[in-house]
């Protein structure tokens, strides 16, 4: 498993490096608009740096799926359906590359803004007011006791989510390249497939919600259980799916 996943995270290496290159050039700019006294070159530099960095985790997020695609279309996959592995643990270690390719892009980006904050507060001799400034921030924060329990439920809710659009786009690719015969239009039918099969998990979701109205779970802002248990088991089912779909159609 760990094999299969270093394989995955290797395929998408020069992403990474694409993603490292254009943050040192936003960093470039910024500094040098910090040493010429320029504001209008660090604001334009810290605006293009936070939409890179949305876009950024917002592709990498779905790279796997690009990648499942463009493997299946070019013959690699036949490759990796070889080794010594189940279909199911090739599929994890897909999911698995993929969220620490996203905690990766969050990562850097989120040290290089901090890093231009203390550089700007620096550059203006304010070093000490802005950690200040800082530490009230957050003893604010405490007083006006933040719901932590809701940033957590949301924070893992959006990861189940993601997990879940993620193995749908399998689902879509996969039956695009195999069940459909790999039609010349395979890439405009995976598109559409996944959002209709979204569109089809969305309408579920709020027939069953109507029915089943379960209480939030306690301490973690009020979100119901019914959201967790509700993407989890279409998580799971989408992805056993996809296993016994890859089975049949991709092992050799």
């Amino acid at each position: 498993m760990g094999n299969l996943i270093k394989y995955e995270w290797r395929k998408q290496r020069m992403t990474r490096i694409l993603i490292l290159a254009c943050l040192l050039a936003f960093v470039v700019l910024f500094v040098a608009g910090t040493v010429l006294r320029n504001d209008t070159l660090v604001a334009v530099s810290i605006l293009i740096m936070t939409f890179a960095g949305m876009f950024g985790i917002l592709y990498v997020g779905i790279e796997n799926i690009v990648i499942l695609n463009r493997d299946l279309k070019t013959k690699q996959s036949y490759m990796l359906w070889m080794v010594p592995h189940s279909t199911y643990e090739i599929l994890a270690s897909k999911i698995i590359a993929g969220i620490l390719q996203m905690a990766f892009v969050f990562m850097a980006f989120f040290i290089a803004g901090a890093a231009t904050l203390t550089i700007t507060a620096a550059s203006d001799g304010s070093l000490g007011e802005f950690l200040r400034a800082v530490r009230e921030f957050f003893e604010r924060g405490v007083n006006i006791q933040v719901d932590w329990g809701l940033v957590f439920g949301m924070c893992l809710l959006c990861l189940i989510a993601w997990m879940n659009v993620m193995v749908v786009g399998f689902l879509a690719v996969i039956l695009t390249r195999t069940v459909l015969l790999n039609t010349k239009f395979g890439g405009v039918i995976a598109v559409i497939l996944f959002f209709v099969i979204n569109f089809v998990i969305d309408r579920i979701y709020i027939i069953l919600g109507q029915l089943f109205d379960l209480a939030p779970i306690s301490g973690w802002g009020g979100i119901g259980l019914f959201d967790y248990v509700f993407y989890i088991v279409m998580t799971v089912l989408v992805y056993l799916l996809v296993g016994w779909i890859a089975d049949r159609k991709l092992s050799i």
